[in-house]
This record gives structure tokens, sequence and C-alpha cells, in this order.
């Protein structure tokens, strides 16, 4: 199997990794605003790191979460006032919200913001645009137009590399078979991948434990 996954880096405080799998959703976050579109619309599966890009992308563009209250406070008088201060938008997750009926709210605030030229809007789904639940096909077109960009969950080979890593950054060496053994029985995600190397870490501390596979075995029941 050709190894495409090997290089990747810590993002310090966000435990976000970038790898061949995530890196333009990644790139282009950093290139922000110098964006060729208003908006971008990101998919991958549950827990490949969405939600984490949306928040790296708030902290830089003092983005707001949208959800269907305060959507609805944007379509009051005071939405104008939201616009002209170049207010940038993020709706995560925005397949489960028109599963809710929401579409014709969604192509609305779209228009909007695409004819006043001065907001950026983030968008993410577990499917492709072209899978979203709705009939509308202004909306689709709008949402086709967009950047769109997929991220892919990880496989087993950067699982391992993940969490081998961050257990020898902090100086505890494990065996290729006991990383195998964890990797064959989490969830395949980056937080999970994580979430196991730290309660590693932090347990063969506080117990000054050998890591076998009794102690990983109990690990994985925490």
């Amino acid at each position: 199997m050709k190894q495409d996954v090997l290089n990747f880096k810590f993002e310090n405080k966000k435990d976000f990794y970038v790898t061949s799998k995530n890196s333009l959703a990644f790139d282009l976050i950093q290139k922000w605003p110098k964006w060729n579109n208003q908006f971008f619309f990101l998919y991958g599966p549950t827990k490949c790191g969405k939600t984490t890009i949306c928040k790296i992308w708030q902290k830089r563009s003092k983005a707001i979460f949208l959800n269907k209250q305060n959507l609805e406070k944007f379509f009051s008088n005071s939405y104008k006032k939201n616009l002209n201060i170049h207010q940038n938008w993020i709706l995560d997750n925005v397949d489960i919200f028109l599963k809710k009926k929401n579409d014709e709210k969604l192509l609305n605030f779209i228009n909007i913001i695409k004819e006043k030229k001065k907001s950026f809007f983030l968008m993410t789904s577990k499917v492709s645009p072209r899978q979203l639940p709705t009939k509308i096909d202004d909306l689709l077109s709008r949402v086709l137009n967009s950047l769109v960009v997929q991220v892919h969950e990880p496989d087993n080979i950067l699982l391992a590399k993940i969490i081998k890593k961050y257990l020898e950054e902090r100086e505890i060496i494990i065996d290729e078979k006991k990383i195998n053994y964890l990797t064959n029985r989490i969830e395949r995600s980056y937080r999970f991948a994580i979430k196991v190397a730290k309660k590693i870490d932090s347990k063969s501390l506080e117990n000054h434990s050998n890591i076998s596979f009794n102690f990983l075995k109990k690990i994985l029941e925490i």
C-alpha cells in the first residue's frame, strides 16, 4: 500500500493533525481572507475534524456559529446591521439543518450574503453538496458554486502514526504490535486517537506501568 499519509504535524492547542487527508481544507483556512469565493463547503465523515477546522477559522475570522434560533434573529430587523459590520458565519452540519426543513431560510441567507459581498460563510456536512436533503435547485446551485473540499477519515496507518508520535514526544515507547492492537479497536477518528494516546500517557505516569496488552485493554475500557 502506498503510504501517502505519513507526513503530519500537531497543531498546538487544538490537537489537530495536518495530513494529506485534510491538508487542502487546512491550507484554505490559513489563506483566509484571500479566498476567491465567499462560500466554503467542507464535507466528510463524522469526527473527521470538520468542527475543529470550523473552530480554527472562527478564531481567525471572528465568525458566528449559526443555528435555527440565531438564523431567525438574522432575518429580524437587525440583520442589516450584522452584515454592515462584515460578520462571518459558520453553519456546522448543514445536512442535519436541512433535514429540519430549513431550505428556504438557508437559501435566503446565502443570497443576502452574496448580494452584500462583505461576509464569508463556512458550511460543513457529512455528505457532498449533491447529496444534501433539499429539492430546491437554487440552493444546490449556490452550494455547488462554493469552494467545495472533502476531508477523509483517517486509516489505521495514520491512527498508528498519530498515537506513536504523541507518545514518542513524551518519551513513551510502544511497539508496533501494541499500536496495531489499539488501532484495530478504537474509533477511526483523529480525536479518538489522541484521546487514547493521552490516556496512555497519564495512566502510565500515575501507575508507573509498563505498556502491556493488559494495560492497553484497561485503557480502552476507561
